[in-house]
């Protein structure tokens, strides 16, 4: 984990996905966002940028960023910073 995107207090938890085929990471990411507890921040990996992750988030209503990674893959950093939606 990179110490220097966690702010303190804060809880990250990482989910590495890289070596699963599709769309098991996917399924796997949207699975661990819905179960999230506020104020909780996830970092997981994924082997591609994974473009349908980061719409299923945003209709979630959670914050995420793309962390630039060396090489292939994608880091993405997910964050639910209140009650908010969960996709239900």
């Amino acid at each position: 984990m990179n110490s220097s995107l966690q702010r303190p207090g804060e809880t990250v938890l990482e989910l590495d996905l890289r070596a699963l085929p599709p769309p098991q990471p996917l399924v796997q990411a949207l699975a661990a966002v819905d179960t999230m507890a506020p104020g909780t921040v996830l970092r997981i990996l994924t082997p591609l940028l994974p473009l349908p992750l980061l719409e299923a988030l945003t209709a979630r209503g959670l914050t995420h960023r793309i962390v630039p990674q060396k090489g292939h893959g994608a880091c993405v950093m997910v964050e639910r910073t209140d009650h908010g939606a969960t996709g239900d």
